[in-house]
């Protein structure tokens, strides 16, 4: 009989959410809520660029292939040594590959338990429990609460920088069998009395929380909820910084001067077929195209932006501005007015980070036209939810447009 070789399977779901991460400069990370940041991926001191890249592929890697710290650290030596990341400063680097790689596996565990949380309706925290835990990380160790309860919004791990902590679930019947308590308080924000982990002996009281900016639940702004409802539109994240915070003027008060002419004969005639629109689609980019966006991310154009509906394939060309913006498609995203990133939320929890391409022409009577691009991260590449010139009874509607500026600025035309 021949001999088998057993190999470790990579955690998919923990692959797939590192390949839908945005990389972004340290800056842009730090304007993104502490839920949109699950999404986004950043280190501090390396701007956006090759390094980046570099540190990102070899964190996928690690997570994809299994690949040790010291592989890691290899992959990424020339760019740790530029930085001075090494002796006193060494502890950086095992922060950025631990936190990212627990975040991962914690992030697709989420995924995986709430599938079968009907089996399983119960989880408990575990902490390592030992010399280096966390007090506060300890004092949740072993507790053990329904899956929806509120708790698990707080207090999902990672909890900290470094984290350590996991979670699993739990059966009805081996709860009974072991008679195990199943929690209904949330302790959070209560005071509570630490064990310190070196010594023993309990510490003075203090108020119990995760550690600072950890204290949400990175499984759910991915994967969202799993219920048989369907999720609501999605709807930007409060409190977004809008044009006038980047001292942007309104679309309605851009010189005429100042923005390109649009031949009118370019744009397709309206209220033609499906059939029309997707063979002057494929004339322009056939079955897709992928290029380089101007804020030099890889972007696809692809007919699936005029998708109503991907189940039983229905378009929406014939929504005004949609079909007829077909041949502006490429200029949208390689030379936008405007680049935004702007975080977005549905009602089972699920966060994007919506890219939003801006443009702008006017015609020859002056009058300006505004274009909309929206796409989102599909295995690693930007792909189109949405394209069309927005237009209100029969005319353009800037002031459409002007909604969509919010979030982070990532290009602007000068």
């Amino acid at each position: 009989m021949s001999d088998i070789t057993l190999a470790p399977l990579p955690m998919q779901e923990a692959v797939e959410f590192w390949r839908d991460k945005i990389p972004l400069s340290p800056g842009q990370f730090a304007q993104l809520a502490k839920e949109a940041k699950t999404r986004a991926f950043a280190v501090s001191g390396i701007a956006k660029g090759d390094e980046l890249a570099t540190v990102f592929q070899a964190m996928e890697k690690a997570i994809a292939k299994g690949t040790t710290f010291a592989e890691f650290k290899n992959d990424c030596r020339d760019i740790m040594a530029r930085r001075g990341w090494s002796g006193p400063q060494a502890w950086r680097v095992e922060n950025i590959f631990r936190t990212n790689i627990q975040t991962a596996y914690s992030v697709g565990r989420y995924k995986q338990m709430q599938e079968t949380k009907k089996r399983r309706p119960y989880w408990r925290y575990s902490a390592v429990d030992d010399r280096r835990t966390r007090p506060e990380h300890l004092a949740m160790d072993g507790k053990i609460y329904p899956a929806d309860h509120p708790f698990w919004e707080t207090w999902y791990p990672p909890n900290g920088y470094r984290c350590r902590c996991g979670v699993s679930s739990l059966s009805q019947n081996y709860v009974d069998r072991h008679n195990l308590t199943v929690e209904t308080d949330d302790p959070t924000g209560k005071l509570f009395e630490p064990i310190d982990p070196q010594t023993g002996e309990k510490m003075p009281a203090r108020l119990l929380f995760p550690d600072p900016a950890w204290d949400h639940n990175p499984g759910k702004t991915v994967w969202g909820e799993v219920s048989d409802d369907p999720p609501s539109m999605w709807q930007p994240l409060p409190n977004l910084k809008t044009a006038g915070d980047y001292r942007r003027k309104s679309l309605e008060n851009i010189s005429p001067a100042d923005i390109a002419d649009l031949d009118a004969s370019r744009l397709l005639p309206a209220g033609q077929s499906d059939a029309f629109y997707l063979a002057e689609f494929a004339k322009l980019y056939g079955t897709g195209k992928v290029l380089t966006d101007a804020a030099g991310d890889p972007v696809i154009l692809s007919p699936r932006s005029f998708m109503r509906d991907k189940t039983n394939q229905t378009w929406k060309f014939n929504k005004e501005g949609h079909g007829e913006s077909i041949p502006l498609l490429e200029e949208m995203v390689s030379n936008p007015y405007e680049i935004w990133l702007t975080p977005q939320k549905n009602s089972k929890g699920k966060i994007r980070l919506s890219k939003r391409y801006i443009n702008l022409w006017k015609t020859p009577d002056k009058k300006k036209i505004a274009g909309l691009a929206v796409y989102e991260v599909v295995d690693g590449i930007f792909a189109g939810v949405t394209n069309f010139i927005p237009i209100t009874k029969g005319k353009p509607n800037l002031g459409y447009a002007e909604r969509q500026r919010e979030g982070l600025l990532l290009y602007q035309r000068k």
